[in-house]
């Protein structure tokens, strides 16, 4: 067992010398890694079908930041609904907040995508080709063979990062731009094909190479835990009060066989406690209990558990910063709700020229210049009129046609507004404009027109 004066010292994938070192871990084997595989290829099919699918004609999930529209759960969102799409991300972060201090690291261990694509296929292709670590066959086979499977491994693992590649640019562009780029000519999308292996290459090397690394130095998420996790953070946890001390026999329960170790992604021992390494991937969970089978001793020595539950007996999750957590959430939640239930299908901004003043153009009347910038949100060609709400004798002119929208749309025109001047209320009138569809008001917008008071 590591001495405790140095233990933490460096990395569990260093050397003494600083230099990484390669972390093989044995395919695990039990009902946590049975429901683990059934979670993460529902976690997988979703990232590869949510681009796919659509709802109202709108893909499922969409992030085109080029052209700065968004498409989630079916409904679109554009650069204008930054305050929406800021209370999703705020959202977000207080949920996986939140959960972090109930359940502490287990989004990694479950549902990250560098877990899931690491675990459940590139280890499996490892698995195929070199063997788990419970069937060594293949590593007993003659040299010659050995070339063979080092291709065959990493030729698909090429493959792979070329498919997931596609699945992330997907995300991005949609399928059917993504088909597009495909289908045409090099030539024609010289940059795109670039980026495409650029990204290919930067996940193979990541897969192939760097691995538990990506949790271990870059991944925040590791060192944050420690600040949001406490003693009544449910996680993986060895029960040191029943294995204590080491040995088996008329002492714990432990027998320090080493297999948990052998089985970690990360290649760390979890009976040294909570450490950051440790991605609550319940392997150690599973391969503890078989050893337990084995040893005619009660399973779940290490299991979900806090150290406030294994000194106390008490497992309650509830506390006050849980209870803050929770109603910081909901609150936002139903802020959320209430600001997408109140969106406009079309977004509307009515300002004036820059360095205009009012006009006069008879004795009677003042005009003012503005410009109208209008969005059509929706993948429907909508039919508009834009009238004034309040005053009847004013008078309405565009420089362009606005009254057809086309689906998901940006458009604008010049508009002058004339007004008679025995209607307006001082150097400035506030007049509210309407913009109303098949005779039903969708938004209205009011501006500032400025005149001479009479």
């Amino acid at each position: 067992m590591e001495d405790n004066e140095t233990f933490r010292d460096k990395p569990n994938n260093l050397d003494e010398t600083g230099k990484s070192r390669k972390i093989i871990a044995k395919q695990p084997k039990g009902k946590w890694y049975l429901r683990r595989t059934y979670f993460a290829w529902f976690c997988i099919l979703f990232l590869i079908i949510a681009p796919l699918i659509h709802i109202n004609g709108n893909p499922f999930m969409l992030f085109d930041v080029v052209n700065r529209k968004f498409s989630l759960f079916g409904n679109l969102f554009f650069a204008q609904d930054t305050f929406i799409l800021a209370l999703i991300m705020l959202v977000i972060v207080v949920f996986i907040v939140l959960f972090t201090v109930i359940y502490g690291r287990l989004f990694c261990g479950w549902a990250c995508p560098q877990t899931l694509f690491l675990e459940m296929i590139y280890r499996r292709i490892e698995y195929l080709f070199d063997g788990n670590g419970r069937n060594n066959s293949k590593k007993n086979q003659e040299k010659k063979y050995k070339a063979l499977r080092l291709i065959g491994k990493h030729a698909s693992f090429i493959l792979v990062s070329f498919l997931i590649t596609n699945v992330f640019i997907m995300w991005f562009t949609g399928a059917d731009k993504l088909i597009k780029i495909m289908t045409s000519p090099i030539s024609e999308n010289q940059l795109g094909f670039m980026f495409m292996a650029g990204i290919s290459l930067f996940y193979y090397f990541v897969y192939a190479f760097l691995r538990e690394q990506i949790c271990t130095f870059f991944c925040p998420y590791g060192r944050l835990q420690g600040v949001l996790l406490d003693s009544k953070s449910i996680s993986v946890i060895y029960d040191y009060k029943r294995g204590e001390p080491r040995g088996g026999r008329n002492e714990g329960d432990c027998i320090d066989c080493g297999q948990c170790i052998a089985v970690c992604p990360t290649g760390i021992d979890i009976k040294n406690g909570s450490q950051f390494e440790c991605i609550n991937c319940t392997a150690c969970i599973d391969e503890c209990n078989i050893v337990m089978q084995k040893i005619k001793k009660p399973g779940n020595l290490i299991r979900f558990d806090s150290y406030h539950g294994i000194e106390t007996g008490n497992h309650s999750i509830a506390n006050a910063r849980t209870y803050a957590y929770s109603a910081v959430l909901l609150i936002l939640v139903f802020i959320l709700g209430f600001t997408v239930s109140k969106r406009s299908s079309i977004d509307v901004s009515i300002n004036r020229m820059p360095g205009t003043m009012c006009q006069e153009v008879d004795s009677v009347t003042v005009s003012n210049i503005y410009i109208v910038k209008i969005i059509n949100k929706t993948n429907k060609q909508k039919h508009i009129a834009i009238k004034l709400m309040d005053l009847q004798q004013g008078k309405l002119e565009f420089t362009s046609d606005i009254s057809t929208l086309d689906a998901e749309v940006s458009t604008q025109s010049v508009l002058m507004i004339k007004l008679p001047k025995q209607i307006l209320k001082g150097h400035t009138t506030d007049l509210k404009i309407g913009v109303f569809e098949e005779n039903e008001l969708i938004t209205v917008n009011t501006i500032n027109f400025i005149g001479a008071q009479n």
